[in-house]
């Protein structure tokens, strides 16, 4: 099961694609996590998948 996962974090309208933000999210409950429940905000999708591969290849590891 996937840790991390890329949450699209605009409200939906004109600017969507102007302004686009992508949020690396930790979906494990509160009490098991280690840090904020937004890892990381990225401004592509590719660069936001690249942060959950790696994030999700190093709690699988632990």
């Amino acid at each position: 099961m996937a840790t991390f996962i890329v949450y699209r974090a605009v409200k939906e309208g004109a600017e969507i694609d102007s302004q686009p933000e992508w949020w690396v999210v930790d979906t494990r409950e509160t009490s098991d996590r280690d840090g904020e429940l937004v890892r990381h905000r990225c401004a592509t999708k590719p660069e936001a998948d690249r942060e959950v591969r790696q994030l999700n290849e190093q709690y699988d590891a632990t």
